[in-house]
């Protein structure tokens, strides 16, 4: 009479010891692309620098990835997960226009701040972001602008929707808190003056101490 055979609960071992080594293996690919991205920009980062920093081999890196692209998006999508974005439905509680953008500008600034160095980076470097990278902060911008302008009078200046889109921008808050030493609250209320002149019909409303 044989005895029962033990290959296969080692072969199991074996196979969920290598699917753990794969992942932490990935994982460390992602950090190395992510951290490389955030200090050198993406027009620096090339595989072989992320392969060295992972601790990998080029050919380690295409076998997780099979394009540059996959990269980009895998380490896009973790840097994002670690930040605390901007919270729509907080700034849509409020009706009253200004104090809307008062709220949504002071959500969108403070994710600027936190998440300075990657975002300067990733606009500075824009020419080496995939296009599908770009697509999706391009579409989460013009949600915020969407609903930042939705409690202002349909019929409005032309120039409301461009001051506010000015306002949201990435750009402008890094010329007016980073070049311009600015606070978060001073650069959201001269922006707040700036789109009460393009729509003169809304009073700036009290801010609170």
């Amino acid at each position: 009479m044989h005895e029962p055979s033990s290959s296969t609960p080692k072969r199991g071992y074996h196979k969920t010891k290598r699917a753990e080594d794969q992942k932490r293996t990935r994982a460390r690919i992602v950090d190395a692309a992510e951290e490389l991205h955030r200090t050198l920009g993406p027009s620096r980062t090339s595989v072989s620098a992320i392969a060295e920093h992972a601790a990998v081999t080029r050919a380690t890196v295409y076998r997780h990835f099979s394009d540059e692209e996959s990269l980009f998006l895998a380490c896009s999508s973790q840097w994002l997960s670690r930040q605390r974005l901007p919270h729509v439905d907080t700034w849509t509680a409020h009706d009253d226009p200004l104090v809307r953008l008062r709220v949504g500008l002071t959500d969108i600034y403070r994710y600027y701040r936190s998440g300075e160095q990657m975002l300067t980076s990733i606009h500075r470097d824009a020419e080496s972001v995939p296009p599908s990278v770009k697509a999706n902060q391009a579409q989460a911008q013009r949600r915020w602008v969407e609903a930042l302008l939705a409690p202002f009078p349909r019929r409005r200046p032309r120039i409301l929707p461009a001051a506010i889109g000015h306002a949201a921008a990435f750009e402008t808050w890094r010329s007016l808190c980073v070049l311009q030493g600015l606070s978060n609250r001073s650069a959201v209320e001269l922006m707040l003056g700036m789109v009460t002149i393009a729509s003169p019909r809304t009073s700036t409303p009290h801010c609170p101490d």
